[in-house]
């Protein structure tokens, strides 16, 4: 079992990096650009063969992949090549990538999704007995919650999650009470002991979930993996969790293992969130991601001539330099991590 999970998790690992390469692909191809190439993982080539143009290659090492257009690095801005296709393609083509991890964790989620009948709301059923942060200037059955303490709450999960980043007990709520926004101050909210259980004490209304909520209830869902992406990047910035704490190929496929092992739908969602995190992760500006490359094409936009490629070549270079330091640096904490049983 052990080693089928294991198998199945780089297998996944490595989809999701086939995936977002194929959305550069047939972008490229909608667009006119030729494809030279077309690497399923990375490494020496164990197989390869040249359809329509493209030489496919079936690499040794399992992880990644890469969609190698002609004329990424050239300033000849001829037809057929990537300098040379209109900027709205090239935007498209660069982006394509992202988009498509974007619509892959989307479509995991709704297909799990589409066997559940009924989902839990934002809406307070009742409270649990004993539970004290109840009347006009606090809260009421009914209500529905929109934000706390600024964080947006589109699903019951969202409400747990911002109660966990608030830096005491109590809260800034706004809700829908009676049709109307209403905004309450410094609600004191703690996890206590309900009925056995530890918990906030609220318990929501649930409601039947038809397509058209599957569909929705996804979306929200896709939104809020973002969400946790940018606010983990933020909480890095800030200096909230370590650079020890993130992790790599390595620590995400034994993640993913050992999720595996206990729960096949929460190792699908799981893929999910990582394809989304892909997408969001690869469209920050920075040289040698996409949203970098992305960044150009804005400035070229805007100043009418491009930045000269041989400039452009440079700093993704540099960028490239810098991410394959910081990816051997994730990779050896998840070793570490991993050697020392943690």
């Amino acid at each position: 079992m052990t080693i089928l999970t294991v198998i199945l998790a780089i297998v996944a690992f490595g989809f999701l990096v086939i995936v977002h390469e194929f959305g550069h692909f047939m972008a490229a191809k909608a667009a006119g650009v030729r494809v030279l190439e077309f690497w399923v993982g990375m490494g020496p080539a164990i197989a390869h063969h040249n359809f329509g143009g493209t030489e496919f290659k079936l690499c040794i090492l399992p992880f990644g992949g890469a969609c190698v257009m002609d004329g990424e690095d050239s300033e000849e801005e001829a037809p057929g090549t990537l300098t040379g296709a209109p900027l709205g393609w090239r935007a498209l083509i660069l982006a394509a990538g992202a988009l498509m991890n974007f619509l892959i964790g989307f479509v995991i989620i709704l297909i799990i999704l589409l066997p559940v009948s009924t989902t839990s709301t934002t809406v307070i059923e009742s409270f649990a007995d004993g539970f004290p942060s109840q009347g006009e200037t606090m809260l009421m059955e009914g209500d529905q919650f929109l934000r706390i303490d600024g964080y947006r709450i589109l699903l019951s999960a969202d409400i747990s999650t911002a109660l966990s980043r608030g830096d005491d007990t109590n809260y800034d709520i706004v809700v829908k009470r009676n049709g109307e926004d209403v905004e309450l101050k410094d609600v004191p909210l703690v996890v206590a002991e309900y009925d056995g259980q530890q918990r906030y004490g609220l318990n929501f209304t649930t409601e039947e979930l038809t397509l058209v909520g599957k569909i929705k209830n996804a979306i929200f869902r896709s939104y809020d993996y973002a969400r946790l992406v940018w606010i983990s990047l933020g909480d890095l910035i800030a200096g909230k969790v370590g650079m020890n704490q993130m992790s790599g190929p390595v620590g995400v496929t034994d993640v993913l293992v050992q999720t595996a092992k206990s729960s096949m739908q929460s190792f699908f969602l799981l893929i999910a969130f990582i394809s989304i995190n892909l997408g969001v992760m690869n469209l920050l500006p920075l040289p040698a991601l996409d949203g970098g490359r992305l960044l150009f094409v804005l400035i070229e936009l805007i100043a009418r001539r491009p930045v000269p490629r041989k400039y452009e070549g440079y700093i993704h270079f540099g960028g490239f330099a810098v991410l394959m330091l910081f990816m051997l640096y994730v990779t050896w904490q998840d070793i570490m991590r991993l050697v020392g049983g943690a």
